[in-house]
């Protein structure tokens, strides 16, 4: 006969099964319940005589479910005791950790993906911020706890309190856990990068990207330029991987002071050349340079999605005649965002005597918002003769 025993937030909700029933339980659960987590795996398995105790997560909902699914085939009664938690348990998520911690219907707002930037995590509360609860900032540090208990090497967590904004694309963050240091070491793809997270541009998710792009098959001794380089991670694991000169230009005197950092920090088979400027000053006819440079690249990269278009100038100035490589990326709206990206690059090109030969790649990155995604265009550029 199955009986439900009381339960407590000190205590641990267990399924009561003899010896000879636990494989059977076991088996049930992968074949009939596969599709839900019904175990706490944090706490410790429990032997007291002739029964086994299988811890129960902390979900009454679910719990339920696991009733309903077994009671037709073993004996059991779910009982309270005190629960052992595993000594090397590592949490797979921190909807995890949180199960028991927070409210089910807080668990359901926490965030679903965040940034880790070395010992620096920055997290977006989207879905929490649009509850009126006096409790949401005990719900926030509960996350950054979290946050810390699934990823052992972070020591701060950030919120993010706006998107990208401002000449210099930086984001305005606050701290909810750890000290107030924004500066990281962060490693990707075999190069390691200095940066301050409040004060220079700097995403993580654009790793495979990077990985890609460096990559790619590059010609010896080519010249290229990276328009909008931040702290260098295009232009470094260019010049780690290839032969090339890379020109990296920012604007942010911030984002050129961890470059030059960074560029002294990697072993790289390349050069990179970095430049504290906007690169539109490149046109200035006065610019030495701009006329240096003047139709000598044999590759530009423009990272600056929300704004390369208006670029496109700078572009044409710098591309070796009678062709070059154009890495292009752009925000472009859904549906069929690849074909207004290509679409609005031709009108853009039209009168620049520049054309597109052919498209080597062309792809979605990453979405960006419901309405739109992040678009990749890597394109043969000719010059009309």
């Amino acid at each position: 006969m199955m009986q439900m025993g009381k339960s407590n937030k000190e205590q641990t909700q267990f399924i009561k099964i003899k010896q000879e029933s636990a494989e059977k339980f076991l088996k049930l659960l992968k074949t009939k319940l596969s599709n839900e987590p019904f175990l706490d795996r944090r706490i410790k398995v429990k032997h007291e005589g002739a029964y086994v105790f299988f811890p129960l997560i902390y979900d009454i909902e679910k719990v339920k479910v696991l009733i309903g699914g077994i009671s037709n085939h073993l004996n059991f009664d779910i009982v309270s005791a005190e629960g052992i938690t595993e000594d090397n348990y590592k949490y797979r998520s921190i909807e995890e950790v949180l199960v028991g911690e927070l409210p089910e219907n807080i668990l359901e707002l926490i965030p679903k993906s965040y940034d880790i930037i070395g010992k620096i995590v920055i997290v977006e509360f989207d879905q929490l911020n649009t509850i009126n609860d006096k409790n949401l900032v005990f719900y926030k540090k509960k996350v950054a706890e979290a946050l810390i208990s699934v990823n052992k090497s972070v020591e701060t967590v950030y919120e993010k309190l706006s998107e990208v904004k401002g000449k210099y694309r930086l984001k305005e963050l606050k701290v909810i856990y750890g000290d107030d240091n924004p500066e990281t070491l962060y490693k990707e793809n075999e190069c390691l990068f200095k940066l301050d997270v409040k004060n220079t541009y700097f995403t993580p998710r654009l790793v495979f990207e990077r990985k890609r792009v460096s990559s790619s098959s590059f010609k010896k001794q080519e010249t290229v330029v990276d328009m909008f380089t931040g702290v260098g991670p295009f232009s470094i694991q260019i010049a780690k991987n290839n032969n090339a000169k890379i020109y990296a230009f920012d604007v942010n005197p911030s984002a050129y002071k961890y470059l030059i950092e960074n560029i002294e920090n990697n072993k790289m088979k390349g050069e990179v050349i970095a430049h504290n400027m906007d690169v539109k000053e490149l046109l200035n006819p006065d610019s030495k340079l701009g006329n240096y440079l003047k139709h000598k690249i044999d590759r530009i990269i423009m990272n600056l999605p929300e704004q390369s278009i208006n670029f496109l100038d700078v572009a044409c100035f710098l591309m070796k005649k009678p062709s070059g490589i154009l890495h292009f990326y752009q925000f472009c709206e859904k549906p069929n965002p690849i074909k207004k990206g290509i679409e609005n690059l031709n009108t853009n090109l039209k009168d620049s005597g520049w054309y597109i030969e052919e498209i080597l790649n062309s792809k979605v990155v990453k979405p960006f918002s419901p309405n739109s995604d992040l678009i990749v265009l890597d394109l043969k550029l000719k010059f009309f003769t």
